[in-house]
């Protein structure tokens, strides 16, 4: 018998060779995935860099960042940012959300045209953590367009120094007024000598004085101090965003900073402080609202030299308020313009009044 020979086709030689490069192919490691490309930074971070009204082809941040350093605990750290609108058409804050309850903020209702500026002021309160801490703000703007800014603010807070209350606030204060307020800075470190040397001069509105009240010995250690703020009647109105600086003997920490904040009011203030009105005769008549302000909550009693096409509605209702609204209304009878210079009395001591100028011009 001769031997049988095993022919192998070429068909199955084929498919013997698909198998083993099919296996080699499994055995090989997939291809690494391609890194997500990266995401743009928000182009609302541009308003709050410091230089963009003079530099504004510079590309945006990805994160606006701020550190407030190493504070006593419970020190509310305050930072007015300046914003800048840069684009041709008009910008506003439509929201802003927060990381965290320490951090606050003053809302800006502000409708900021182009070019123009404003501040807006952040808090964190160093008294709800210790240690470390990092925090981010999210400021939304718009209407027409609409971008996030992401700004981030961080502090340390040192429990060896605390204050208590954490910042002074002064409230709305009448002009010419001079109030104080006082604010304890307790010391529970080891050094048994530390103390506050110095009050720094301030450039503002404030005169600071400061006094030990405690010290615990060469046993216990420890020291409180007594930290009074006077606002001077000198002070202008207008709000107060200040901080006032104590040196230490501490070389590591020898800086202690204290934010004061408030609102000075005028006797008697009008927003806007002037008026122009425009209408066309024959037309529906145009109005306009002005508010009056107070330091404390009187009654608008009359308003007088509004005459012929120009009235005054008086407040709607009659109670007491620290701010008023009394409301111009114009419908010319014939085109051409008139100076109306409006007086507004009050119940005020010496019952206060405050002047009013109005501009107004009838359209044919």
């Amino acid at each position: 018998m001769f031997p049988v020979k095993r022919i192998v086709t070429i068909p199955t030689a084929l498919s013997a060779f698909l198998i083993l490069a099919t296996a080699l192919a499994a055995a090989q490691p997939a291809p690494a995935p391609s890194p997500p490309p990266p995401v743009a930074a928000p182009w609302a971070n541009k308003f709050f860099l410091p230089d963009i009204a003079t530099n504004r082809e510079q590309a945006p941040p990805a994160v606006i960042t701020h550190n407030f350093g190493e504070v006593p605990h419970g020190t509310l750290c305050v930072h007015k940012f300046t914003i800048t609108n840069i684009y041709d058409t008009p910008m506003q804050i439509l929201e802003v959300r927060k990381s965290c309850t320490c951090l606050d903020y003053v809302p800006m209702d502000k409708v900021l045209q182009p070019n123009e500026t404003a501040e807006f002021i952040v808090t964190m309160n160093t008294a709800k953590f210790v240690g470390h801490n990092a925090q981010t703000f999210y400021v939304t703007f718009g209407p027409k367009y609409i971008s996030t800014a992401v700004i981030r603010v961080s502090a340390t807070s040192r429990t060896e120094v605390s204050l208590n209350p954490g910042a002074i606030n002064f409230g709305t204060v009448p002009q010419g007024s001079r109030l104080s307020q006082s604010i304890t800075v307790k010391y529970s470190g080891r050094n048994r000598d530390w103390r506050i040397t110095e009050a720094v001069p301030t450039t503002g509105p404030l005169e600071v004085r400061f006094g030990e009240t405690y010290r615990g010995g060469p046993l216990r250690g420890g020291a409180e101090y007594a930290v009074e703020v006077s606002l001077k009647p000198s002070a202008a109105a207008g709000p107060i965003s200040e901080q006032i600086t104590l040196k230490t003997s501490d070389p590591n920490n020898p800086l202690i900073q204290i934010g004061v904040t408030g609102n000075i009011v005028a006797p008697l203030e009008l927003s806007p402080p002037k008026v122009r009105l425009e209408a066309h005769v024959g037309r529906e008549p145009v109005t306009q609202r002005v508010l009056v302000r107070a330091a404390k909550p009187f009654k608008i009693t009359a308003v007088d030299g509004a005459v012929g096409d120009l009235t005054v509605d008086l407040p709607a209702t009659p109670a007491a308020l620290p701010v008023q609204v009394i409301t111009l209304k114009y419908q010319p009878k014939q085109a051409g313009i008139v100076l109306y210079e409006l007086r507004v009395r009050t119940d005020l001591p010496g019952e206060l009044t405050a002047t009013l100028p109005v501009e107004v011009e009838g359209l044919k």
